[in-house]
């Protein structure tokens, strides 16, 4: 820890928590790129190995079931065939989306203990900075907001998923070809709910930062004019502050940019590695499309919707979080 950071006061608080920081902020000023480098933890080929090694057995067996039905021709049941194709990939497919919902819940929990320890120490960061109303609502509407946020959705994202999963098969399999589409508007229908809902939630913590902005430049005008008005002494302590708020500006933007890159750093490659499957899984249904297997396509189509359900999830309460961060660390003179 610097000797600046001793002199401020309450330095005993957010003190250990500056020096566990992945990337501390001198390092980062040093060298921007290669501390952001250093929180990726795979390479892009690393992630798209890894996702596609989970897909070999769905691309085996669709390549398989392509090779049958053009060997048998003419002979080979199409509906059978098709009923078994999709069959084959919702089995499959079926483990491998819902332990990806796991592994989504996991994460979401651990960015909700990271902003369990950090949002504390920086709403006394920003109250000791002047902005006391600012470090109340860090601590309270926000922290509150995604805690909230963040049980809801490990607690409805596995049992809706295996619905949906359940639902998709019972209809893409069904002989009712409609059913398949009805299941992919009930999937986009909530994707685009989580986006609005995502939209409406930024903008008001946007609305909240403004309100707090407003009121902590009141107050701090108030005590500056306070102090003043006083001869010799006022001019003193108001230098003293002074000087002591542009120590605490520059904390209040080291621990913000340090948390904002670790969230991102650790949203870049769960999205990726999503966005890396949703390909995959778009490009066997593709596969299905050209052996003319009309449900395994349907049915691939409404599982890539629940993946981009995931990937909206995902979104929200990682965008949630560096929003939330970022406007409590650039407005107010981060």
């Amino acid at each position: 820890m610097n000797n600046w950071d001793m002199r401020l006061p309450g330095a005993e608080t957010w003190g250990p928590y500056l020096e566990q920081s992945p990337v501390p902020p001198a390092a980062f000023a040093e060298n921007p790129w290669e501390a952001l480098r250093s929180f990726l933890p795979e390479s892009l080929p690393s992630a798209l190995h890894t996702a596609a090694s989970g897909y070999a057995a769905v691309l085996t067996f669709l390549v398989l079931g392509a090779v049958i039905a053009l060997l048998l021709g003419g002979h080979a049941d199409g509906t059978l065939l098709d009923l078994v194709c999709a069959g084959g990939c919702g089995v499959l497919l079926w483990e491998k989306l819902v332990a990806l919902s796991e592994t989504l819940c996991t994460q979401i929990e651990s960015w909700n203990r990271f902003l369990l320890g950090f949002l504390p120490v920086y709403a006394g960061v920003l109250t000791l900075g002047g902005e006391s109303v600012a470090g109340a609502s860090a601590g309270g509407f926000l922290l509150t907001l995604l805690c909230v946020l963040a049980q809801g959705l490990t607690v409805l994202v596995p049992p809706l998923l295996q619905c949906y999963l359940a639902l998709s098969m019972a209809c893409c399999i069904c002989a009712e070809t409609g059913l398949g589409s009805f299941c992919k508007a009930v999937g986009s229908a909530l994707e685009k709910l989580l986006g609005w809902a995502g939209k409406l939630l930024v903008a008001l913590l946007g609305l909240e930062r403004i309100s707090t902005l407003q009121l902590d430049r009141a107050a701090l005008r108030t005590g500056q004019l306070l102090t003043g008005t006083v001869p010799i002494i006022g001019e003193t302590l108001r230098d003293a502050s002074e000087t002591v708020l542009s120590c605490l500006q520059l904390l209040k933007s080291g621990l913000g940019l340090a948390a904002l890159l670790t969230i991102a750093a650790e949203f870049v490659p769960v999205y990726l590695g999503m966005l890396i499957q949703l390909g995959l899984l778009s490009g066997c249904g593709l596969l299905c499309g050209m052996m003319g297997s009309e449900r395994c396509q349907n049915l691939l189509e409404c599982f890539a919707e629940a993946l981009r359900c995931m990937m909206a999830v995902t979104a929200l309460f990682a965008g949630l979080a560096i929003a939330g961060t970022a406007l409590l660390f650039v407005v107010g003179g981060g």
